[in-house]
């Protein structure tokens, strides 16, 4: 399974293929402004006296990199009034720039912001999937499943551009992930063993993705693989078990007229499971059925602890 990082990257880095001017625009003004100390100065009194207040500075992209594209843009966007009086007071500014793509307008900053939201939902979820101080496996189908439905809404736009920007995304993203029966089960059965998501939203999950009829068909599937998963670990269990009994009996040979009552007892305990079990009154059930059985459990997004 290539890294789901890696296939993210590739899906934005589509829908991105034909960057519009605007980005062209902002990212100049930047790289002017950024160009001497002097004129950063200069920028920061234009952000006082535009009442602007931010910890954060402007920073340049790597064009080739679409998430450092995303950080200029969403640290420019905010001081969209300092780079207007900056153009008033800096006559080379507004010279600079028109040679080449030319200053920023209103209408500009409107399409930065509407790529800002674009590329933050991609931002964050790399920024989740890639960390290394907790477990991800277990949220990777949650966020490839709704990453989809995010395409297939912006497939939906009324917004020209977001609705282009989606069509490419959906084609690459269907190239790795579009046939559910190609993806590593992996990434299925580590949500089935998140007590928060289960079979419940497995099912929920694949039918909203892929149809109703489609979605439970898969979902049998990998119940079923649950199923046989936890009985190969069963076996080896059991297996292991029965190896440390043995060698547990051969080192209390020596203490068998001691345990005599012990073993009555033991004996009488098992005829009465059995009778239990022949009666059909003891309980059949597996530990993954009683696992499955119980409601998913609560969680607190903001502290992400689950109850």
């Amino acid at each position: 399974m290539r890294c789901i990082a890696h296939i993210i990257n590739l899906v934005v880095v589509d829908g991105l293929e034909e960057t519009n001017v605007s980005v062209k625009r902002v990212r100049e003004a930047v790289r002017y402004i950024r160009q001497s100390p002097a004129r950063l100065q200069k920028f920061k009194s234009c952000c006082k006296m535009e009442g602007i207040e931010s910890k954060s500075s402007l920073c340049l992209d790597m064009c080739t990199r679409w998430n450092s594209t995303y950080l200029m843009l969403n640290v420019a966007q905010k001081f969209e009034n300092a780079f207007d009086r900056y153009a008033t007071i800096d006559p080379c500014f507004k010279f600079d720039l028109q040679s080449s793509d030319g200053l920023p307008d209103s209408l500009d900053w409107e399409n930065v912001r509407r790529l800002v939201d674009f590329l933050g939902h991609f931002y964050d979820l790399t920024l989740r999937i890639s960390g290394s101080r907790y477990v991800t496996s277990n949220i990777f189908f949650n966020e490839i499943s709704s990453v989809d439905c995010l395409l297939q809404e912006w497939q939906g736009s009324n917004d020209i551009e977001l609705a282009c920007m989606g069509d490419r995304m959906k084609v690459k993203f269907d190239k790795y992930w579009g046939d559910p029966d190609k993806m590593n089960k992996i990434v299925y059965i580590a949500v089935v063993v998140d007590s928060r998501y289960k079979l419940e939203f497995m099912e929920f999950a694949l039918s909203t993705v892929y149809g109703k009829e489609k979605g439970m068909e898969l979902a049998k599937k990998i119940k079923l693989t649950v199923y046989e998963l936890f009985d190969e670990y069963k076996k080896t269990y059991q297996a292991e078990h029965e190896h440390g009994s043995n060698v547990a009996g051969n080192t209390s040979e020596n203490n068998e007229s001691k345990g005599a009552k012990k073993k009555s007892w033991l004996n009488l305990g098992d005829q009465f499971l059995k009778h239990k079990i022949e009666t059909g009154e003891a309980n059949s059930k597996s530990d993954l059925d009683c696992y499955l059985n119980k409601g998913i459990k609560a969680v607190d997004e903001k502290k992400n602890l689950i109850y």
